[in-house]
């Protein structure tokens, strides 16, 4: 089955509404718990409390945000989702206290009352987190006045999603042979990709991205807004930068961005070096942008939904058992919705709440990359399935930084197994030609949105102009850079940082992408090697959660990210496939 059940959340709305009045009651007891932190039986009471209505959240928060998701035209839904999250502010304004209080308290008091019981250790490492946070938390009245701002903190997030989604109609292209298709966010890569026609690619292109140069004032003010509020968090609470901000609280050295940042700008030459292969091989007069969709050769071969799937298991073949078996419970019937359909959200992504399966939203369309996507989105719900067996509620929640290693790694898996099993010279052209996009998807390109959400808050933090024009020319100046392309040619391409939907969602997200892939890279290599524990010590990593610092976890299962080298091996890497594919070609 290749849709959701959501019953394990409600069987209908009418319950969830019925919680939901419940919820908005519960929330009020959160006061009552102000100045009882100081006793172990204060702190453990209030603690008992918050785990009970997170729980009632996610109930709640699960069934209306995936059904949301498979409807973002349903107002009703989002409505209601609204509702939620008015209440979730609510939540942040009556629990302001409890850091200050805690803080106040000081940190060997705090830790004293953690002693000889086992539900109040396993709040260890998030107060050791609050109180590496210590000076970054300001007073009680502050933080209570800065949580009234939590629900505005969300609006550019959703003028985004209202701007590119919700608000917007799919195209009508008439291609040179006189057929007219829809294009629209989910399926205009995989149209380009089979187009011979050069004009045909650009107004598939153009049909796609003409509405963020339409509406690009308003893309320019939502993406303000959201740095005006990093801005503003930076200012509030003493940091350095909006870097350092959102480094801080995962106690991950800037360097570790900046090392990234710096690895990728220097070592273009491979991007340029795929570039002419590809220009060459496919007798192009011109190179674009979306040229990189095409393929060097025909993939005829569709993978549907099952099929992708169970080629997917085959691949695990030969792995740790239980490995093995929680890769395969995450892709378990009625927990991945497989297929686009109107009004569905784009994309991929794992849906992973504490006492309940993941769930996993797809956009297959029976290619070679949404079987990479289901593997990718497959690493992330076992990596759910892993840490909440092994973590208590308090650290089972793992980072964005740990959790892109562990989909990684699942890619690298695939792109193994398949290149093993390819059977004639194209299939090994496609199959390196996709591990090969893989690194420029996601070590490049994750890389330079990364670099130039760096730079766009810099120049927010210095006071310059935020408009539509300068936005454009810092994704103008780092194409040129990364590509030797000059985007202004295709018209639409300088507003690409309006398509990203991250740099408006989560902000400092997307070089987490790169960096967990650099990582994944050796731990991957450590496993395929055979090197002693390997595989343990990536288990081990998965099982952790969040009972420690990203940094420490990856170094746990065999990548030390302070060092150079961890990201310059993936440049290594690609020279090798390069090598290959230019072998295969000729």
């Amino acid at each position: 089955m290749s849709t959701w059940n959501l019953t394990p959340f409600y069987e209908n709305e009418t319950l969830w509404e019925n919680d939901f009045q419940q919820f908005k009651s519960s929330v009020e007891t959160l006061s009552t718990f102000k100045g009882t932190l100081h006793t172990k039986e204060g702190l453990k009471a209030y603690y008992t409390f918050e785990e009970a209505l997170t729980k009632q959240f996610y109930r709640l928060y699960g069934y209306i945000h995936l059904k949301s998701d498979l409807n973002l035209k349903d107002q009703s839904l989002q409505a209601k989702t609204q509702q939620l999250m008015a209440v979730i502010s609510k939540v942040s304004q009556l629990s302001s206290f409890v850091s200050p209080e805690l803080i106040s308290l000081g940190k060997e008091h705090v830790m004293s009352l953690l002693e000889n019981d086992d539900f109040l250790l396993a709040f260890r490492f998030p107060l050791e987190k609050l109180f590496h946070q210590q000076a970054h938390v300001l007073d009680e009245k502050s933080e209570g006045l800065l949580a009234n701002f939590s629900s505005t903190r969300r609006l550019p997030s959703s003028l985004h999603q209202a701007l590119a989604i919700i608000d917007r109609q799919d195209e009508e292209v008439t291609f040179k042979d006189g057929s007219v298709k829809k294009v629209g966010s989910s399926n205009w890569t995989s149209l380009i990709g089979e187009l011979d026609d050069a004009e045909d690619r650009k107004n598939v292109f153009e049909a796609t991205f003409k509405r963020y140069e339409q509406n690009k004032s308003a893309f320019a003010a939502t993406y303000q807004l959201v740095l005006m509020n990093l801005k503003a968090n930076v200012q509030s609470r003493g940091y350095s930068s909006s870097l350092e901000a959102a480094l801080h609280g995962n106690n991950i050295p800037t360097s570790v961005f900046h090392n990234l940042k710096d690895v990728a700008y220097e070592n273009t030459d491979p991007i340029k070096r795929y570039m002419n292969i590809r220009k060459k091989h496919l007798k192009l007069d011109d190179y674009h942008t979306y040229d990189r969709f095409l393929h060097l050769v025909k993939d005829t071969h569709t993978y549907p939904y099952e099929e992708a799937r169970q080629l997917f298991f085959d691949a695990l073949e030969g792995y740790d058992d239980e490995f093995k078996t929680n890769q395969i419970e995450a892709l378990a019937d009625g927990f991945v919705d497989a297929y686009p359909k109107d009004g569905k959200r784009t994309g991929a992504y794992s849906s992973g709440l504490y006492g309940f399966h993941p769930y996993i939203l797809l956009n297959h369309d029976d290619t070679l990359s949404s079987v990479m996507t289901l593997a990718h989105e497959a690493g992330h719900s076992a990596h759910t399935i892993f840490s909440n067996a092994a973590q208590p509620m308090a650290i089972a929640d793992y980072t964005i930084f740990v959790a892109e290693i562990a989909s990684t790694f699942n890619e690298q898996v695939l792109q193994d197994h398949l290149i093993k099993i390819a059977k004639t010279k194209e299939q090994k052209i496609v199959l390196l030609e996709t591990a090969i996009d893989r690194i420029m998807a996601t070590f490049y390109r994750q890389t330079l949105f990364a670099t130039y959400e760096y730079l766009a808050n810099e120049k927010a933090m210095n006071g310059e102009p935020i408009t539509s024009e300068s936005l454009s020319q810092i994704m103008i100046d780092l194409y040129k850079h990364y590509y030797d392309l000059d985007i202004t040619k295709e018209v639409y391409k300088p507003y690409v940082w309006a398509y990203i939907p991250h740099l408006f969602h989560t902000p400092y997200y997307v070089y987490q992408y790169a960096t967990s892939y650099s990582a994944s890279f050796k731990i991957y290599s450590d496993v395929k090697n055979g090197v002693p524990n390997a595989m343990e010590n990536y288990k081990a990593m998965l099982k952790s959660g969040g009972s420690a610092y990203p940094v420490d976890q990856a170094k746990l299962a065999g990548a030390d990210l302070t060092k150079k080298e961890t990201f310059t091996a993936v440049v290594t890497r690609l020279h090798e496939l390069l090598d290959e594919l230019e072998t295969a070609l000729a």
